[in-house]
């Protein structure tokens, strides 16, 4: 660091020899020498202590700070043109026949974010929803500012002029996000049939949730599976019961984009009897789920189940 008189300040090694010197004269003076042999032993023993002073300060910093103060610090690397993607599925978007579906995306990340959202049908085939405000698209680019929350939504004035279709959606962002899904079903609006909301989870290989099947209420659970790759997705569907022993499982081959809907009971015997237990879904390759508990016969009552990424057992 040059100064205003041009002269070279001393830095922080300069003053931990300047220390180090006067340490090894402390020393010496602090002796008392019986004759001018020992005074000459003493003398050199104060040399090689201001030597290894010397040597200290330039070689081994007194903290970790001492590292980062100095000129040994590595300068922070520049920054990377490669963009983080992040994934998000939405397994479950029905629309027409009464449905409407809509997306919320929040970003807390700090940063403005740039978000597409893309559809497809159950055959894996990119396909066209009418959106608010957008008519039919198949998909949506947009930038997301830092802690906003944006919302891409069927056209609800649409949702009984089309017959119900079965879809999903893929989410992907440069910044993380929370997503959530609304899906409710009007066939006469302004009133409302029934309503159901989910997180929008990463794709991932194993995925767990607590499940009530059958019983005087008819309880059961419906699973929308979706897979984002490019490649078949291999699904084990395994029951537990409330012990933790798999009572059961079947297996589900998802194609490339392909997406699968079903309720439990369609897949796996159950008695009358109320059953209470989990189910682990495992794949051999990040998918996407969402699940919906439903209550009751004809009118059904629907619930959100709440997933986690346990491992499969």
């Amino acid at each position: 660091m040059e100064g205003i008189s041009g002269l070279k300040a001393p830095g922080r090694h300069d003053l931990t020899t300047k220390r180090s010197k006067l340490f090894a004269v402390s020393l010496v003076r602090g002796v008392r020498f019986p004759n001018n042999k020992s005074m000459k032993a003493i003398s050199t023993l104060g040399f090689l202590l201001v030597s290894a002073g010397i040597v200290a300060a330039q070689d081994q910093p007194d903290s970790i700070e001492d590292v980062f103060a100095s000129e040994a610090a590595v300068e922070p690397m520049g920054a990377s043109t490669a963009t983080t993607s992040y994934q998000y599925t939405v397994a479950h978007f029905p629309f027409g026949g009464g449905w409407n579906t809509e997306i919320m995306l929040g970003n807390g990340s700090g940063k403005t974010a740039s978000v597409k959202v893309s559809f497809f049908n159950q055959a894996g085939a990119s396909a066209a929803v009418p959106l608010a405000g957008k008519g039919l698209q198949s998909s949506q680019s947009f930038s997301a500012a830092a802690n906003r929350t944006l919302v891409v939504s069927g056209d609800t004035t649409k949702r009984n002029s089309a017959s119900l279709e079965e879809m999903w959606a893929l989410i992907t962002s440069n910044e993380p996000l929370d997503g959530f899904t609304l899906s409710d079903l009007a066939s006469k609006p302004p009133a409302f049939n029934g309503a159901i909301g989910a997180q929008s989870l990463a794709p991932s290989t194993t995925f767990r949730f607590p499940v009530t099947i059958n019983g005087p209420n008819s309880f059961d659970a419906q699973l929308a599976i979706a897979n984002p790759n490019n490649s078949t997705a291999s699904v084990t569907v395994k029951l537990l019961n409330s012990n933790g022993s798999v009572t059961g499982s079947f297996q589900e081959a998802l194609q490339a984009n392909n997406q699968v809907l079903f309720k439990l009971t369609d897949k796996m015997s159950f008695s009358s009897a109320l059953f209470s237990g989990a189910v682990a879904v495992c794949a051999s390759e990040p998918v996407g789920l969402t699940v919906i508990g439903v209550e009751g016969v004809g009118q059904q009552a629907m619930y959100n189940t709440a997933v986690t990424t346990d491992p499969c057992p």
